[in-house]
This record gives C-alpha cells, sequence and structure tokens, in this order.
C-alpha cells in the first residue's frame, strides 16, 4: 500500500499539479477568516471601486452602456471613471457581481483568483528561470503575503492586481536574455502588457521600466540583433492595437477638458520602511529583508551565480531601493513635485522589486541545493518557518479587519467617507444585501478624481473632496434621477421661484445638455469649481438630460480594440488545437 502510495505521488501529471493546489489552499487560508466570520471588508478604495463595478453591472444589466458617462454609479453624476480607468476589467467586474449577486461573494472570488493568479505567476516565473519545483513552491508562497498582493482583499487597492500581474511580464523579460534566436516573444508580451493597461495604467509604466535592462541584455545577447526590432516593433504595434481604447479615452477626455490632477502624497512617508514582521504594502518584514540580504550578497560574490541569477537580483535590487527610505524621496519631490501625484507611494515599486528578488532566490537556493546537497529536512524546515512569520500576519491582518465588520464601526477605513446614516445595521445590511445598490444610500465615497475642473478654478487652494460632497453626494436625494436609453441621465425637480441652481451633475466639454427641452450651448454652460452644472430653474418642474457625445474617432479606436482581442483569442484557439492534434497523432 505504502508503495502504491509513494508511486500516485511520484506521478509526473500529479507532481505538476500540486504546486497549484497547493497555491490555493494558502489563498483559502489566508481567506478562511473573511469566510469564517462572513464579513465584507471595507478598506481605503472600497467605495471607488464598488462604485465603478456597480455602474457596470448595472449597464449590462440594463443593455444600456455608456463608455464614458456614469450613469448608476457616483451619486448618478455623469461624471467619468471607468473611460479612464480600466474599463474592459469593470466590465468583467460587472459580470461577476451581475452572477455572485453581493459584495461579500464579489470579495471572496476576486480576492481568491488574485492570490491564485499571483502565486501561480510566481511559481512559473521561478520555473521559467530553472528552478527546482520545492524551492519555485517555497517563494511563491512567500509571494503571496508580503507587499501589494494583499492589498486587495484587505483594502481594495487596485496596484494588487498588478503586483498579480508582474511574474508573467517577468517571464517574458527572463526570455529575452536566455533566448539568443528570438529574444521577443510577440504576441505572450504584447498580451501581458495589453491586459495590465487595460487592468491599472500606472504599473504597466513600472513594468515598461523594468523590461528596459532585460531587453538591452538580450539585444547585446541575440544573434540576429535587427530581428530583435522588427519582433519588438510588431510587439508594441499590437500593444497599442489592443489597447486603443485606453488611448482613444486619454486624448478625447484631456484634449479638451482641464482634469484634476489625483491626490497628493508625501513620497517620504510613503517609501518602504523596515518593520519586525509585517510585510505590508509600505513594510519589509525581517524575514524577507534577511532572505533579500543572502541573495544579493550570494550574486555579489559567487561568479557562478549565472546570467539570469544575476539580472533579475541587481534589478530587483535596484528597484527595492528606489521604493525604500534609502532613496532620497525629500530631495526628489522638492525638483519634481508632480511625482506627489501621479507615483504617490514609492513603496508601489515593491511590484516588480519583490518577485525579482524572490525569482533570485529560487535560483541560488536550487543551485546550493546541487552544489552542497545540504539535508532535505533542514531547507524544508527553514522554508516553512519563513513562510509561517511572513503568512502569520497576514492572516491577522485578515482576522482584524474581518471583525472590524462585526462590529459598530464597521468599515475599515473612514477616510474620504460620508455617512448617510447613524446606523451600523443599516450599512452592515446593506453590505450583505443581495442588492449591492444599497449600500450607496448610507455610504459614499468623496473621491475627486477626473473631474473637469474650469480653468478659473484649476489654481484655486480648496478640498476638492469637500467641494464634491456639498455639491453632489449632499444634493443627489433632492433630484429625482433616471437613466434613459443611450446612457442618458434625466434630472428632474419642482421650484417654488426662478434663479440660479446648481444640479449633481459634473459637466465635460463632451456633454450635451437639454434645460426643460431646450439645448444648452456649451460656451453659456456654467459650471461650479468641481464641474458641477449651474442652470436657471424655472418655476414649477424642471427637467435636465445630460448625454456625452462620444466622438466617431473613438468608436474606431474602440472597435479595433474589441476586433484585436477577438482575434488575438481566436489565433490562441487555433494554436492550441494545433498543439492538440499534433499531440494525439
Amino acid at each position: 500500500m505504502i508503495s502504491n502510495l509513494r508511486s500516485f505521488i511520484n506521478n509526473y501529471r500529479l507532481r505538476k499539479i500540486i504546486p497549484y493546489v497547493l497555491i490555493l489552499l494558502m489563498a483559502i487560508l489566508i481567506l478562511m477568516p473573511q469566510i469564517v466570520l462572513h464579513s465584507t471588508i471595507v478598506g481605503s478604495d472600497a467605495m471607488f471601486h464598488f462604485n465603478r463595478i456597480y455602474d457596470s453591472a448595472k449597464q449590462i444589466q440594463n443593455l444600456n452602456f455608456s463608455y464614458f458617462q456614469t450613469s448608476y454609479g457616483f451619486q448618478q453624476s455623469g461624471r467619468i471613471i471607468n473611460g479612464l480607468y480600466g474599463p474592459y476589467f469593470s466590465y468583467l467586474g460587472g459580470i461577476l457581481l451581475i452572477l455572485v449577486r453581493t459584495w461579500y461573494n464579489f470579495e471572496i472570488v476576486t480576492t481568491l483568483c488574485i492570490y491564485v493568479l499571483g502565486g501561480s505567476g510566481m511559481y512559473l516565473l521561478a520555473r521559467y528561470a530553472h528552478s527546482s519545483n520545492k524551492n519555485a513552491l517555497f517563494v511563491s508562497l512567500l509571494f503571496m503575503s508580503i507587499g501589494w498582493l494583499p492589498r486587495w482583499g484587505l483594502a481594495q487597492n487596485f496596484n494588487a492586481w498588478g503586483a498579480a500581474l508582474a511574474p508573467y511580464v517577468l517571464i517574458c523579460a527572463i526570455h529575452m536574455i536566455q533566448n539568443r534566436q528570438r529574444p521577443i516573444k510577440i504576441i505572450p508580451l504584447a498580451l501581458i502588457m495589453a491586459i495590465i493597461i487595460q487592468t491599472h495604467i500606472l504599473s504597466s509604466i513600472i513594468f515598461i521600466t523594468v523590461l528596459i535592462p532585460f531587453f538591452i541584455v538580450g539585444w547585446l545577447r541575440a544573434d540576429k540583433k535587427i530581428r530583435v526590432w522588427r519582433d519588438l516593433g510588431l510587439s508594441m504595434l499590437l500593444t497599442v492595437m489592443l489597447t486603443a481604447n485606453i488611448w482613444g479615452s486619454f486624448l478625447t477626455i484631456f484634449a479638451t477638458n482641464q482634469i484634476a490632477k489625483p491626490a497628493q502624497f508625501n513620497l517620504a512617508n510613503n517609501a518602504l520602511q523596515v518593520m519586525e514582521l509585517n510585510n505590508g504594502r509600505s513594510q519589509l518584514g525581517i524575514v524577507c529583508l534577511i532572505l533579500f540580504t543572502i541573495q544579493i550578497i550570494y550574486v555579489l560574490f559567487n561568479r557562478n551565480a549565472g546570467l539570469t541569477n544575476r539580472v533579475v537580483t541587481i534589478v530587483g535590487t535596484v528597484f527595492l531601493v528606489l521604493s525604500s527610505e534609502l532613496f532620497p524621496w525629500r530631495l526628489l519631490q522638492r525638483q519634481i513635485p508632480i511625482l506627489e501625484n501621479t507615483l504617490q507611494f514609492p513603496a508601489r515599486l515593491t511590484i516588480m522589486a519583490y518577485p525579482l528578488l524572490l525569482c533570485g532566490l529560487a535560483i541560488t537556493l536550487s543551485q546550493v541545493i546541487v552544489h552542497y546537497r545540504p539535508r532535505t529536512g533542514l531547507v524544508v524546515s527553514l522554508a516553512t518557518i519563513a513562510i509561517v512569520f511572513c503568512t502569520v500576519p497576514n492572516f491577522f491582518n485578515m482576522v482584524d479587519r474581518s471583525m472590524t465588520f462585526k462590529s459598530s464601526t464597521v468599515l475599515n477605513s473612514w477616510k474620504g467617507i460620508t455617512l448617510r446614516t447613524d446606523s451600523p445595521h443599516k450599512v452592515r445590511g446593506a453590505l450583505e444585501s443581495s442588492h449591492p445598490g444599497k449600500v450607496f444610500r448610507f455610504v459614499e465615497k468623496r473621491h475627486p478624481d477626473y473631474l473637469p475642473v474650469p480653468p478659473k478654478a484649476a489654481k484655486e487652494n480648496f478640498k476638492r473632496t469637500k467641494a464634491y460632497e456639498n455639491q453632489v453626494i449632499k444634493q443627489q436625494n433632492k433630484f429625482n434621477h433616471q437613466v434613459l436609453q443611450g446612457g442618458r441621465i434625466k434630472l428632474t425637480w419642482n421650484a417654488d421661484q426662478k434663479g440660479k441652481r446648481q444640479l449633481p451633475l459634473i459637466v465635460y466639454k463632451e456633454s450635451y445638455i437639454k434645460l426643460n427641452g431646450n439645448q444648452l450651448k456649451h460656451k453659456n454652460i456654467r459650471r461650479t469649481n468641481i464641474g458641477a452644472l449651474i442652470v436657471n430653474q424655472q418655476v414649477g418642474k424642471n427637467t435636465v438630460v445630460m448625454r456625452f457625445r462620444q466622438p466617431v474617432t473613438f468608436t474606431y479606436l474602440l472597435i479595433l480594440s474589441l476586433v484585436s482581442w477577438i482575434l488575438v483569442a481566436v489565433f490562441g484557439i487555433y494554436k492550441m488545437c494545433k498543439k492538440n492534434n499534433t499531440k494525439i497523432e
């Protein structure tokens, strides 16, 4: 019986599946507090993403699409969010929300996906770099509990999706330095870059920066250097085609509107810090610090480390230093103040530093085990201790945040939150409801991103979050909102007297507005300092209908993007079928 069990475990196909099963079990273990307590964790970015996912879900349910104008979420204000922030991902999230119905189910499914996606990617990256199965599994389990990857489940920070996709980008990067014949894999590189651009623009900029040194090394080593440039050009062209909707959106909106900058953050205060155990988004725990230090020393003083190990470790170290307090962020912030609004958190750079250094660590462990043959039990024990020290703080963070939902506080973050009720039971009930839009009756996020600030107000010093709360959130319930076909928003209200009336509608240059049946010329439209509409109301019933006039050129770019994705999918299916037929023969 024992021999049968050993043969079963040693089965080749089973050995290929086991690492992914363990990654899934690790993800479930980390999620267990939230599952047991049946808690919906509302972190710092939750209400922002809940709004945009809900808007997409309602558009799909009603077959009433508006690519730019928000019709159902964000107080039905018509402001632009998804058109500039991961539109395709938002629609995928909307489909998922329709299927699972509650925010609790949505969080469980998406958090499980992000852990499995990130853990599997890290495992594949280490294996692609010629690490052994066991060492690849070790670093993948570590990766699941450090840095930004856990931040989706803990706080709904979208940078977590960039962290989950980072290993897949690095697989293409390692291919560049390992393959002399064809360093650039055209479709895989274009596909992963298109996915991240469609998901999180800032992460894509970090990824491109990391790819540059790998490309340089790959080009220097390539047998046919002209082909490298050709393949790079084709990959870039395909990426642009797959993401044509993104570039079209930015050109459409930023060319004609003065868009508010994102919130400012002190760079030095959001750089990576060394902590005892916690490996959060801005903390590096002692265990990981020791492992990374050993890895860096090994590569610096070992001539036989190998090219791949050397490159991933050097690039990873550079990004680790850039993400940390060791870098003079205060000085750089004074020299380049725009980084306060764009980069915001230097610790974001760890989305590349961690997988690079962990990949190098997996290679090093494989080399050490081959050359020095240490006791298997000792290696497994040390690896287990490291995983436990990194996983336990993440697990207890999940416990703490899950318990908050059951308390009178309910929400894990109150930053930028407008509460419309004093009852925690109503908030908790709304988050548990199978009608996900119910929560917006009681909780809203004062988020100023992508607001069209009039030129006169662009340099004014005022809190846009507070202005948005007063002009939109607190005004919403004073009007009757209705969504018409074509994504148009209709507002109606009764007035006792003539005069100016500020409406909870955000107006862009492309907004087409009718007041009581009469079209308003854009040059005559009056707006507040955050772009909210001001009209002259009449006595009695008043009606405003607003829609976004989508430029024809953008429509062509959107079609180009959709067709490109379809063609890539068809080509992928064709290649898979051809590969399977070859195996059968």
